[in-house]
């Protein structure tokens, strides 16, 4: 018994092995270690081909941006983006030294995956204990979703730590042990302003954990500090809000409500149409077990009144929609799947409860063992071929790459190029190093002098004198491009008139076509 208790304490020895032995389940039972484990996987698991999908529209947004001044930031943001504004601001340092390149844009977003995990690990810790905490970081790192809004140069993942960090203050100062709980508020609030900032829809984060205080019912302390903490993050955002609100016509695409808005939503969350199935009955399973523990627990000891895992997840996944889903219906479209990326975190933590649960059921080692296989099974296997999907070349809906390319290869000393629109040209941005090459004759005013992001054009009738020196020009299109007249026109005067001329070569990419033309005489005014 001595020998055996020298060994637990880590102060008897036992060969030249066990130092080594002893020293990792130490380790491990630190507190600040064992987030690091699915944050560790999260970073691996997001950074394979990371690098591999092309940048596309939204990301060449991004690029366009963040390669401008502030004071150039500025002025687009009082007509557009603004939602968007405290992300470029962050992602501009960062781009200034790393570049725009596939990589380098979206490793932050990688790295804030990585946080997520690491938060959700401590949250699903707190809530249900060490087991739960750790298997809810590892379906976070295995997650589809997450791999792919890792690999996104956009603001989405960083809405999910953000969301994680808020839960986390708020899940500490609602906890009917605290005694310090003033302080978890004072945190509280500016998290929460941060996520509204980074994406005005997260805001309804708040929203959320008010239903959780509502089931929980910690008791009038807490609701008075969350109260307050929620006023205070709200009022912040107010004038955001309304500066944004003035900008709709930047989401007058976004579909109307319907059921199979909602179905898509459905498959969002899950992380595909196979994993709905299996996702949600893990998640059914941790609600269960994530009750039982808690009524466990407070029979067990002095009582405690604590958010249950399912008053703290179940609020967090539905509740931001159900609002977004709601206005929809009653004014002008607001809900896209993507936007609610920041409620993916409940996801992963009601599943990391529901495998705890599983795991606890079994009393031989061997069943807890096969039952966990079959869990994993279910949910990794069903998703290898859309994390397969996620990391091809062409999975966005853009391959701007490969346009690229196509000019790179082909494209010579004095080539113009005609974008037949500003969407085309935004499009190209993601790659100014290719693109930037060629001399932009249908560009009447460039973006950064229009503030926007595609400049403005030039008029029809003014497009073919400008050609009367070139003999190559370009001509590309985008999928995002309505066939109306000014781009019918814009075509035509650029490869008829000014003529003559012959069609060198035609290249389709994913989202949009790009097509050679030569001059074979000399130039034909159209007058």
């Amino acid at each position: 018994m001595t020998a055996t208790r020298r060994e637990a304490d880590g102060t008897g020895s036992a060969g030249a092995g066990a130092p080594g032995r002893r020293l990792a389940p130490r380790l491990l039972a630190r507190p600040w270690v064992l987030p690091l484990v699915p944050a560790a996987l999260t970073l691996v698991v997001t950074l394979i081909s990371i690098g591999t999908p092309s940048l596309w529209l939204d990301e060449a947004a991004t690029v366009t941006m963040t390669t401008r001044s502030y004071g150039d930031m500025l002025r687009v943001f009082h007509d557009k983006d603004l939602v968007h504004a405290l992300y470029y601001v962050l992602m501009k340092p960062w781009v200034a030294v790393f570049g725009t390149g596939e990589v380098a844009l979206r490793f932050p977003s990688a790295l804030a995956m990585a946080a997520a995990a690491a938060g959700i690990t401590v949250i699903g810790r707190n809530r249900l204990g060490t087991s739960a905490g750790l298997l809810a970081g590892f379906a976070w790192a295995v997650g589809v979703q997450t791999t792919r809004w890792a690999q996104e140069g956009r603001s989405y993942a960083m809405t999910a730590a953000l969301a994680v960090l808020a839960t986390y203050l708020f899940v500490r100062a609602v906890d009917g042990d605290e005694r310090h709980r003033w302080r978890w508020f004072a945190a509280y609030a500016p998290a929460v302003a941060l996520l509204g900032l980074m994406h005005l829809h997260g805001v309804l984060l708040v929203a959320a954990h008010g239903v959780t205080l509502l089931l929980a019912r910690p008791g009038a302390r807490p609701a008075a500090g969350w109260l307050a903490a929620a006023g205070a993050a709200t009022a912040l955002l107010l004038p955001f809000a309304l500066l944004a609100r003035d900008q709709k016509d930047q989401v007058q695409w976004l579909p109307e409500p319907s059921w199979n808005v909602v179905w898509t939503q459905m498959q969002f969350l899950s992380g595909g149409r196979s994993l709905v199935a299996p996702v949600a009955a893990l998640a059914v399973i941790g609600v269960v077990a994530g009750d039982r523990a808690q009524r466990a627990g407070a029979a067990g000891s002095r009582p405690r009144v604590s958010p249950s895992p399912a008053a703290v997840a179940l609020p967090w996944l539905v509740v931001p929609a159900v609002l977004l889903l709601g206005y929809s219906l009653v004014g002008d479209p607001i809900f896209y799947f993507r936007y609610t990326t920041f409620c993916l975190p409940a996801v992963a933590l009601l599943v990391g409860a529901g495998l705890a649960g599983l795991l606890a059921a079994g009393r031989r080692r061997a069943v807890r063992a096969a039952v966990m296989a079959a869990a994993m099974a279910a949910l990794v296997v069903p998703s290898l071929d859309d994390h397969g999907y996620i990391r091809e070349r062409e999975s966005r809906p853009d391959d701007t790459r490969t346009a690229a390319e196509v000019i790179r290869a082909h494209a010579r000393q004095g080539d113009a190029i005609v974008y037949l629109g500003g969407v085309v040209r935004w499009n190209a941005a993601a790659y100014p190093g290719v693109f930037g090459r060629l001399r932009d004759v249908s560009m009447r005013v460039d973006p950064v002098t229009a503030a926007n992001l595609g400049g403005r054009d030039v008029y029809p009738r003014n497009l073919a004198p400008k050609l009367a020196d070139v003999d190559r020009v370009w001509v590309m299109n985008h999928r995002g491009l309505e066939p109306h007249g000014p781009v019918v026109e814009r075509r035509k005067r650029a490869v008829q008139d000014g003529g003559p001329w012959r069609r060198a070569g035609t290249w389709d990419f994913t989202g949009g076509w790009l097509t050679l033309f030569e001059r074979t005489g000399p130039y034909r005014s159209s007058k």
